[in-house]
């Protein structure tokens, strides 16, 4: 089992801040590190998706012919 790490990091007031509007807007109740986590898994999800989009899309390119 791994072991859970904690790490302090520092961020600008108005961040804080907009960090606490997304925690008020989801539809639970979450702690700070929660809400990080969540965003974090959000994230990563949308750059995955993003990811397979431009790899699934046609090469628009025009090809020089040899």
């Amino acid at each position: 089992m791994q072991k859970s790490k904690w790490h302090n990091i520092s961020i600008k007031t108005e961040s804080f801040e907009e960090l606490r509007e997304i925690q008020r807007s989801i539809p639970i109740r979450t702690s700070i590190p929660q809400t990080i986590e969540w965003l974090i898994k959000v994230g990563q999800k949308q750059i995955n998706q993003t990811n397979q989009s431009e790899t699934n899309e046609p090469n628009t390119r025009s090809r020089e012919t040899i």
